[in-house]
């Protein structure tokens, strides 16, 4: 068995370390190899705290486990002193999930300069990688997957007493006036402006007939659209260059351009079309969803870790 270790500063949940869960139990699902996790010692450990209830396989300060493969995100690398960030003995693989990654002026973008496996979530966080010219290693695309074993039962369409919900918890000057018109025009509207539980999130989701979602106005990828798809939910959602491969307009769901007025427009349009209407779109984003379930995300991944010392070695 080879160990994986993976380090984590949990501050309060976020998308972003969910998907390192994920990849956690990724690797323990491997019968050849074994996850252990280092947190931050002022780490947060409530519910929330996805390892909460694994605690056997948190390395402790004391620990000596020794690593035969580092898995770092984000600013992880942090944890590292600088020379083993610049030469590893062990091979460093790096899941690549924002866009801020290329932005010279963002601290993640020093990271690229480090030899690593990358690993991004979106075809498009890929070409960005590899158009910025200061990456070292391979780079790979495993498009993020959805924990479909996790979401509520999608329900029928009488069965919502939502008509739409906003999330807008990446952009509130966006999100309210868009909730108050919606409102104004007699819909019922769920806005979401602030952090909420995971599973209220999901089940205010499912409760809806059309979702507007505002992530930031760039993503790696936009994991609650596909979510809000795989509920046959309407998914109403402007780009954010990670989202375009599962977006598509007209055919998934509705991409407005970002402004107020496009995105009422759109969400307007959702909530008036009839079931008719709506089908096949309901239809692609469900199937779009279902062709990015957790377990192709898994299988993609570890073809990638049962070749690491190979990838590593010709890095």
């Amino acid at each position: 068995m080879r160990t994986v270790l993976f380090h984590r500063n949990f501050q309060r949940f976020q998308g972003g370390h969910l998907k390192v869960f994920h990849y956690f139990e990724h690797v323990r699902s491997s019968p050849s190899h074994d996850a252990r996790i280092r947190f931050s010692p002022d780490s947060v450990w409530d519910v929330s705290n996805p390892w909460s209830g694994l605690r056997e396989t948190v390395v402790g300060p004391g620990d000596t486990t020794s690593a035969d493969v580092l898995f770092l995100a984000g600013m992880d690398w942090r944890s590292l002193a600088p020379q083993q960030r610049a030469s590893s003995p062990v091979p460093i693989v790096n899941l690549v999930q924002a866009l801020r990654h290329v932005q010279d002026t963002n601290p993640l973008h020093e990271f690229l300069a480090h030899p690593a496996i990358r690993i991004c979530v979106s075809a498009e966080l890929q070409e960005a990688l590899e158009g910025d010219g200061s990456v070292r290693g391979p780079i790979f695309t495993v498009p993020i997957g959805v924990d479909l074993d996790r979401l509520p039962v999608a329900r029928p369409p009488d069965d919502r007493d939502i008509d739409c919900v906003v999330l807008a918890i990446k952009d509130r000057p966006l999100g309210r006036p868009i909730a108050r018109r919606l409102r104004a025009a007699g819909y019922r509207v769920m806005l979401v402006d602030r952090p909420v539980p995971r599973d209220e999130l999901l089940d205010a989701m499912a409760r809806a007939r059309v979702s507007v979602h505002l992530p930031r106005a760039l993503e790696g990828a936009y994991l609650p659209a596909l979510e809000s798809m795989a509920l046959d939910t309407l998914v109403v959602c402007p780009d954010c260059v990670g989202n375009r491969s599962f977006c598509r307009d007209g055919e998934t769901c509705l991409v407005p351009v970002r402004s107020e007025d496009a995105i009422v427009e759109s969400a307007m349009t959702a909530l008036t079309a009839s079931a008719q209407e709506l089908g096949p779109m309901l239809a692609s984003g469900r199937q779009e969803s279902m062709g990015r379930a957790l377990a192709v995300e898994r299988a993609r991944f570890l073809e990638i870790l049962n070749r690491v010392d190979e990838l590593w070695a010709a890095r």
